[in-house]
């Protein structure tokens, strides 16, 4: 083994070219012997909102500012969520990805060590699958790698359908608490209302009247119906007693009359200036003002909880309009024929790179030399 050595050390002193040769013959069996084929399925996603805009267009990110949610953050967060732990063991304990990644259908360089940690696995897993959103035309592009074609297009499938679920989760929670937040002011205004309501029942119980201002309106009409009777009455005595005695029986009839109107007169007065619920004694125009607020306040009410309604349908419409779903573009493709290693490409580049390296040694070398 020595004397091996040996010979392949005094060629490359002879030749040092070898130091470019060797490596990429090695680097070339490897890819061609070797490694293990990987297969790569795609799909193309997009994520619309109820209304059928798309939430990645350039004109709805123009209006996230109004809508209140940004499209940008849409789509970080399936990209997000594709990278992140929570998926990497979600498509383990569905799929079995951990048994894949360390299975022998890989080569013993590119498939993962069987001791590995939870953050080798999650790092492999990245190395395997790529997630990127397309600038120009707004759509996510994933890509998923196996060592079998199947494989492969299967965990592109498992992942757009946890990416589904987990967009739609957040935006129906999110839609839950907008509409939670709503119906709870809706709710606080109606309550309101009942209170109006309740409170002007309770004083129409309490002071046993139905309208206090068209009763007020009523007792002032009869009071000034019997003072105009009156007057008339006591016009006509004022003539018949310049022309009779006051022994008269006309004269003592229209006295009756009068002392009659005085006494009604008196009695409406009475009611416009006091009306008596038990222990309380409240005058007709006080019951009037507290009944107009009382009505004021049930009108305000009453405009208050149509206003809230119509704001609880509005929030549902635009909540609705808001939710957001991932449509598949593209569904996951079984792919024909293995995407890498990528034989020519990687030996053409570390062929360039190798010559690169000698290149920059041997002068470097002849700097050294000359110094």
């Amino acid at each position: 083994m020595k004397q091996v050595l040996d010979n392949i050390t005094a060629h490359i002193k002879k030749r040092p070219i070898l130091l470019v040769v060797i490596p990429w013959l090695l680097y070339a069996v490897y890819l061609i012997l070797i490694a293990a084929p990987k297969y790569e399925s795609t799909s193309q996603l997009v994520v619309k909102s109820a209304d059928g805009a798309n939430s990645f267009d350039p004109s709805s990110m123009l209006m996230s500012g109004v809508t209140g949610v940004g499209s940008a953050n849409d789509s970080q967060l399936v990209v997000a969520f594709v990278k992140s732990a929570d998926m990497l063991h979600y498509l383990d304990e569905t799929i079995g990805l951990r048994a894949h990644y360390t299975s022998s259908a890989g080569d013993f360089i590119s498939r993962l060590g069987a001791h590995h940690s939870e953050e080798d696995f999650l790092e492999y897993y990245l190395a395997n699958t790529e997630v990127v959103i397309d600038s120009n035309t707004s759509v996510i592009e994933l890509s998923a790698r196996a060592y079998d074609p199947a494989y492969a297009k299967l965990i592109s499938q498992t992942i757009v359908k946890r990416a589904e679920l987990f967009i739609n989760e957040i935006s129906n929670n999110l839609a839950k608490s907008r509409l939670a937040f709503a119906q709870s002011e809706h709710d606080i205004v109606e309550e309101k209302l009942q209170n109006a309501k309740l409170a002007l029942i309770d004083f129409q119980t309490k002071y046993n009247v139905l309208d206090p201002n068209a009763e007020g309106v009523a007792i002032q009409q009869i009071a000034f119906t019997l003072e105009a009777t009156l007057a008339q009455r006591e016009a006509e005595l004022n003539t018949l007693k310049s022309i009779m005695s006051d022994s008269a029986p006309e004269i003592i009839s229209l006295k009756r009359q009068i002392r009659a109107l005085e006494e009604q007169i008196n009695s409406q007065k009475t009611k416009i200036s006091d009306a008596q619920n038990g222990e309380s004694k409240l005058s007709i125009n006080q019951l009037m003002a507290q009944y107009s607020n009382l009505q004021v306040q049930a009108e305000l009410a009453m405009q208050a909880y149509g206003s809230s309604l119509m704001t609880l349908e509005n929030a549902r419409v635009d909540t609705y309009e808001q939710i957001q779903h991932l449509v598949t573009i593209e569904s996951p493709t079984l792919p024909d024929s293995a995407a890498y290693p990528k034989t020519v490409y990687n030996l053409v580049l570390i062929g360039v790179m190798l010559i690169m390296a000698f290149i920059a040694g041997r002068i470097i070398i002849a700097t050294i030399k000359e110094l």
